[in-house]
């Protein structure tokens, strides 16, 4: 923890005051080194993509006081470009974007932040303790559109979808799926009793163990899977979700390995996307428009889900404890004040 000057709005923005911001996987990667990067001319980053706060300054930008919003993550690095002016910067390339708190920006974990009010997205005001599941459910939003868009040339009617990966995300993803599909399934590596396991025989999924059914076998033991959604960052997921697929299904992938060198038939492959209509997609990061229909799916989730899922949310005494992690964390938190 370090103590850093209060910032000043600048033309255009208003000065927030930090309730709530999560922690996940993303976090733990730029601790380590492997993804993101310091602002530059730095020696640190301020950590925290997933925030939620209340306005204290509008400062003329038509926001008012006391509103709580969420702000988004990404940041033009160098003035304005076409993905920015569009409303588009999620699909903008390496160059053209810094992410808060996770490359080349400060992120919100910290008492106040200021934010453009293009980028802050309101928020219910009875939902502001959960308000930094917003940022992860907008990672969903984009992806499954994204997804059945790619399906759009033709009549989709998706009846099972495959989650792979059991953490937050995947829990997270779970439960928004559970309307528009009639079977889902969630892949994992853990062993009952679990509390994640918990949480998918609540939401009425099944738990699939890929120690004892890999993800390229699902189709023979279970179903082929009109969706896949992959949260696993686990390379050789991305290649056999070809096989998991049903024919005219789409895998969207959205982990983000790390270098890995293996074999693949390629030909196999080929012949599965061409001759059964397959199509993989890939998405990271979302907009604004994924966040505000995040607000809406958040907003519907059961309690009891968020109280399961949510196994933590920490005081600046303690925040260490939010980047725990073990078997009992599922999703943590750290907390800056009340509204």
């Amino acid at each position: 923890m370090v103590e850093k000057p209060r910032p000043d709005p600048g033309e255009g923005e208003a000065l927030v005051r930090t309730l709530r911001v999560g922690v996940d996987g993303t976090d733990h990667e730029v601790i380590a080194g492997s993804h993101g990067g310091y602002p530059k001319g730095e020696d640190h980053i301020v950590l925290g993509h997933e925030a939620v706060g209340v306005v204290v300054e509008p400062n003329g930008t038509g926001l008012s006081e006391g509103d709580v919003v969420v702000p988004t993550v990404r940041r033009r690095p160098n003035g304005s470009n076409d993905y920015f002016a569009r409303g588009e910067p999620d699909m903008a390339p390496a160059d053209q974007y810094h992410e808060r708190g996770i490359d080349g920006a400060h992120g919100f974990m910290s008492e106040y932040f200021v934010s453009p009010a293009e980028h802050l997205v309101h928020c219910p005001p009875e939902l502001a303790d959960l308000g930094f599941l917003v940022e992860p459910a907008s990672i969903t939003e984009k992806a499954i559109e994204h997804a059945r868009a790619s399906r759009s040339a033709f009549e989709w009617s998706p009846e099972s979808a495959f989650v792979l990966g059991n953490g937050s995300l995947g829990l997270l993803t779970v439960a928004m799926l559970r309307e528009s599909f009639d079977r889902l399934y969630c892949l994992g590596r853990r062993d009952r009793p679990d509390p994640t396991i918990d949480i998918l025989d609540e939401l009425g999924a099944t738990y699939v163990d890929s120690r004892e059914t890999p993800v390229d076998e699902v189709p023979a033991t279970y179903e082929p899977m009109d969706l896949v959604y992959e949260a696993t960052g686990y390379a050789k997921h991305a290649f056999e979700t070809v096989e998991a697929l049903a024919p005219n299904g789409v895998g969207a992938l959205l982990g983000v390995p790390s270098d890995w060198a293996f074999e693949v038939d390629g030909g196999a492959l080929h012949r599965e996307l061409v001759l059964h209509n397959k199509a993989l997609v890939g998405s990271v990061n979302s907009n604004v428009r994924h966040f505000g229909r995040a607000v809406e799916s958040v907003a519907a989730l059961p309690d009891w889900f968020t109280d399961d899922l949510v196994t933590g949310v920490y005081g600046l005494d303690e925040f260490e404890r939010a980047f725990d992690d073990d078997d009992t964390t599922i999703k943590t938190a750290v907390e800056f004040g009340s509204r």
